[in-house]
């Protein structure tokens, strides 16, 4: 059997640098864990912003329904 040479290539990850000074340190099992913890984070924040901004505007009022003609004709 042949061996199979395999070429590791070390690629350079640019992060913004808030995400840098917050993941920088840790292992890539690590990252793995924090970016599920931000992405359920971010939908939690989304829910909320959509929940404040209904509590927010004023409820419509009640819109008036069509009355049937057989109603109307008892009038």
């Amino acid at each position: 059997m042949a061996k199979v040479e395999v070429r590791m290539t070390k690629r350079s990850i640019t992060l913004e640098p808030a995400l840098e000074e917050l993941a920088g340190h840790l292992t890539p099992s690590q990252r793995v864990m924090l970016a599920k913890k931000f992405f359920r984070w971010s939908k939690q924040l989304y829910v909320s912003v959509h929940i404040l901004r209904s509590d927010s505007q004023p409820r419509p009022r009640p819109a008036l329904r069509p009355v049937p003609r057989r109603r109307l004709a008892m009038n």
